[in-house]
């Protein structure tokens, strides 16, 4: 019976979710065709273009003109286009032969049976002790269907969802001992969110020498074919667009980046606050260094805690730390991006006792479900209370996966096995 567990969830799944979203835009999907668009009609220089209003604004006048073209509206909801420019390259032979609708609904088929297969990736990069292959997938496809962060990247249909599968594919290639290709496949999912370079210290930190030249030569290719195929010019507009994109602080509630929750707090206790939330502001110098102070304190305590760990256990616990500190300080924390943190919460396991794991999960199930979202979303404007639970909730995990491996160390005599 539990091996028919996860095919039927999967099946499920995959089921109701295509047949919700069939055919409904999604602002990143428009994005990367778009781009795409505009490289294969001879425009490639209208990729990072930005409207008036800058990030956060309304498009560009050559956006609109190629929106037009391709059927949407000047109303219609478009992301920026914040990757690099080989995938607008990448992109532009399927602009000819696909439509807008037709691509998002392809990819829409893709990206929800990826999530399916990544219940699984996430279970053989993980396994967790103490816990069933049904408890797991039961638990997996919950997150999936019913937490706030799964419900944004579905709805979405954002290519983070690419991004999750092949970070669990490389960690899963890992575990089975695959190293060279769990390195290639990483190089492939940070080349679309450079963030995850951060990851390729895990295997720095397990002294892995194929996984890490794997990821550093493929890495090296993808760029130098980038470059070959855009030019600098537009690779230091790209570069220029993340310095832009983190000197600012979106206001969105689905932001959970630790420096909106931060600003809000002290614009309240100072009298400042906004209502309504402008959509972006300059961010002030010192709450710059104070993001920069905890992102240096997170990387600094996970590169320290990989001698306190056993191989078994170092991959899945290292790997939840990494995810979460890229998600938490990268330039935007998106709901979405905390996905896969919620994937790999059975690494609990590994740290706790079972019972406490279990509340953990139960309460972060509780907290970032659909209907505690909807609760956040109708709650104050001066204080965004869906960002400010996020950052309670995974700033929190953060703290205390780190806080469990030091302590265990320090202050136990008999140190548990999976710290030694």
């Amino acid at each position: 019976m539990q091996r028919l567990a996860y095919p039927v969830c999967a099946l499920m799944f995959s089921g109701v979710f295509i047949a919700i979203y069939l055919n409904t835009p999604t602002p990143d999907l428009s994005a990367l065709y778009l781009a795409g668009y505009a490289v294969a009609q001879g425009l490639p220089e209208a990729l990072y273009t930005l409207g008036p209003e800058g990030l956060g604004g309304a498009p560009s006048s050559a956006h609109q003109g190629l929106m037009a073209e391709i059927g949407l509206q000047p109303t219609d909801q478009i992301g920026a286009f914040v990757a690099p420019p080989l995938w607008a390259w990448l992109m532009a032979p399927f602009t000819k032969l696909l439509t807008l609708t037709d691509f998002q609904n392809g990819v829409l088929v893709l990206q929800v049976g990826m999530l399916s297969v990544s219940v699984g990736l996430a279970w053989k990069v993980v396994r967790p002790p103490q816990m069933t292959l049904a408890q797991f997938v039961g638990l997996g496809f919950a997150f999936l269907a019913l937490s706030a962060p799964a419900a944004q990247a579905l709805a979405q249909n954002t290519p983070q969802i690419t991004v999750l599968f092949l970070v669990l594919l490389a960690f899963e290639r890992y575990r089975a001992g695959s190293f060279a290709m769990a390195g290639m496949i990483l190089a492939v999912a940070a080349a679309f969110k450079l963030s995850l370079l951060f990851l390729a210290l895990i295997f720095i930190l397990e002294r892995n020498g194929r996984a890490s030249s794997a990821f550093a030569l493929t890495g090296a290719a993808l760029g130098t074919m980038s470059v070959a195929l855009a030019g600098w010019p537009l690779h230091a507009r790209f570069l220029g667009l993340l310095r832009e994109l983190d000197a600012v602080i979106l206001f969105d509630k689905s932001n959970y980046a630790p420096e909106v929750v931060f600003y809000q707090l002290s614009a309240l206790l100072s009298g400042t606050a906004h209502s309504p939330q402008p959509a972006s502001l300059p961010e002030p110098f010192w709450l710059s260094t104070v993001m920069a102070a905890l992102m240096l304190a997170a990387l600094a305590a996970l590169i320290l805690m990989r001698p306190r760990l056993v191989p078994g256990t170092a991959v899945p616990v290292l790997l939840l730390g990494f995810v979460l500190a890229t998600a938490l300080f990268g330039p935007v924390s998106w709901a979405f991006s905390f996905t896969l943190p919620l994937l790999l919460l059975p690494t609990l396991f590994h740290i706790m006792s079972r019972q406490t794991a279990w509340r953990w999960i139960i309460g972060f199930g509780l907290l970032q479900s659909l209907p505690a979202s909807w609760l956040y979303l109708k709650m104050g404007d001066r204080v965004f209370i869906s960002s400010l639970v996020g950052v309670l909730c995974y700033l929190g995990l953060l703290v205390v996966l780190v806080a469990l491996v030091f302590r265990a160390v320090r202050f136990r005599p008999d140190v548990p096995q999976p710290f030694r």
